[in-house]
């Protein structure tokens, strides 16, 4: 403890307490010599709270390369779980290029030695209280089977997405434990691409960016989270140029071979949730969908003739509310839009559509556009409430066009430093689909119309109805004339935005 400089040891407490570590696991932390990283804070408090019944018990340490995941998910479990739990048995799997012993070497000297007492025979640590881990590495996923089956109270895999969901399924089947004072759980590190990229993707990803986690939870970071990491290697992640620098500088889970909006971005092109304010001109799109294999989808969206401080005007575009679903009726889908409008104070007096929405049905009754607007005039006293009109979808050249005018909105104004259409944490259905689309084999400046495209489609078809007035290139440019302010961001680096920004008010 004499070792830890005080100033640094005060941060340090102050950081645990905020991430909720418990003050057990900081003693154990402090005593060993070992200060977080405050992100690894945040990691260490998660793996406390797969002890309750309701807590997790898969936690997922991902996202760019260099923040120090190896160091954080080895103390966890060295210097926290197999001090204060006796006989536990934990494996540790590593992606090795050579022997595992060579490969786990230098992070047992850097983490271990000289910290906590134990004893090292060959692949297997072993501390004083009965409590061991296994070291295994492997080449490829074909040589976990090795380890399948065995039971293990605790298990970390590393580069969790060098490996098929099929293997990381039979590693969770092989947690079980027999102790009355353990929760089993899996502690695992990754970074986009690889076999796993989608598994990884839908198990920690979405559930994190949607608010959504139960059983998992995920601690991103990149190498600026960590400020030990050596000027030659933040040198050489700095200059990867293209995808390859993208995901690993970013740890950017949206990128991948085939996308049709590679210019998106979750911590740029969504913000928090915000209502608009009044004088912008609200418009709904849809696009219809019943089957199980289809989906209804749309959205309410503010249309912004805004200004730079030079005058120069500019069109921005906020979505901020969205519908989605399947196999309910056209009256249904109208009473949801109404309700949800209403609470928020919304009017949204037009919109575009799906054409299909306004073919008569084959049985002769009504369109669904005709059929949703006369419940909106039903539910609005007999007034007209919202007009929906009929959007284009015809052709290839059509199909093209609405693509193109997509990748105009999403690129970013130098000004503002946004792009200039952004959508809130909230559409979550939006922000999953959008970035999913990939290129259609016959038609590549399109997308791929199998994938799910109901979002893309509503969109596209409102975008026909809105000019794309963007700030002239070269000429006055926050960049440029005074210092860029950067706008303030939350805990998951999503922009925040405040009467200053967007004139409207947080939902």
């Amino acid at each position: 403890m004499s070792k830890i400089n005080q100033a640094a040891l005060k941060r340090c407490i102050e950081i645990a307490h905020k991430a909720g570590s418990p003050k057990d696991q900081v003693r154990r932390f402090l005593e060993a010599g070992y200060i977080p990283l405050p992100w690894q804070w945040h990691f260490h408090s998660d793996a406390r709270l797969a002890d309750k019944q309701d807590g997790p018990v898969d936690i997922g340490l991902g996202g760019a390369r260099g923040p120090g995941k190896s160091h954080a998910v080895l103390s966890q479990a060295a210097m926290d779980d197999c001090q204060r739990v006796d006989y536990l048995k934990g494996l540790f799997l590593r992606q090795t290029g050579i022997a595992a012993k060579e490969s786990f070497d230098d992070l047992v000297d850097k983490v271990i030695v000289g910290h906590i007492k134990f004893k090292r025979t060959g692949s297997l640590l072993q501390f004083p209280n009965g409590s061991r881990i296994l070291l295994g590495g492997f080449k490829d996923e074909k040589e976990i089977d090795k380890y399948i089956g065995i039971e293990y109270d605790f298990i970390i895999v590393e580069e969790l997405n060098q490996l098929t969901k099929d293997k990381y399924d039979k590693l969770r089947g092989s947690l079980r434990t027999s102790k009355p004072d353990w929760r089993p759980r899996l502690y695992t590190s990754f970074n986009p691409g690889g076999i796993g990229h989608g598994f990884v993707k839908a198990r920690y990803i979405i559930p994190f960016n949607e608010r959504q986690e139960t059983e998992t939870r995920f601690i991103g970071s990149n190498y600026k989270s960590n400020p030990h990491l050596n000027k030659e290697y933040i040198d050489y992640l700095e200059s990867l140029e293209g995808d390859l620098g993208r995901a690993w500088r970013e740890g950017d889970w949206d990128l991948f071979a085939g996308q049709v909006f590679h210019e998106w971005r979750r911590n740029t092109h969504v913000i928090k949730p915000v209502i608009p304010r009044g004088d912008f001109q609200d418009v709904l799109w849809l696009d219809w969908g019943y089957a199980k294999t289809s989906a209804f989808a749309a959205t309410l969206n503010s249309i912004a003739n805004l200004s730079t401080d030079d005058g120069q005007k500019y069109n921005q575009i906020i979505t901020y509310k969205e519908w989605y679903g399947n196999q309910q009726s056209p009256r249904e889908w109208a009473r949801k839009i109404y309700d949800d409008c209403l609470k928020m104070g919304k009017h949204p007096r037009r919109g575009k559509s799906d054409p299909a929405m306004h073919s008569p049905l084959q049985s002769g009754g009504n369109s669904i556009a005709n059929t949703m607007m006369d419940e909106w005039k039903k539910l609005n006293k007999g007034e007209s409430w919202c007009t929906i009109e009929r959007g284009s979808n015809s052709g290839r050249n059509s199909r093209v066009n609405r693509v193109g005018m997509m990748h105009e909105w999403f690129s970013i104004n130098p000004v503002t430093g946004l792009p200039y259409w952004v959508a809130t944490e909230s559409c979550n259905n939006f922000n999953r689909s959008i970035p999913e689309l990939v290129h259609d084999e016959n038609l590549v400046e399109a997308y791929d119309t199998t994938g799910d495209d109901h979002m893309a489609d509503q969109a596209s078809y409102g975008l026909e109805s809105v000019r794309f007035i963007s700030v002239k290139p070269g000429s006055y440019s926050a960049l440029t004339k005074r210092k860029k302010k950067q706008l303030p961001t939350d805990e998951h680096g999503l922009p925040v935005l405040n009467s200053r920004t967007f004139f409207g008010s947080v939902e």
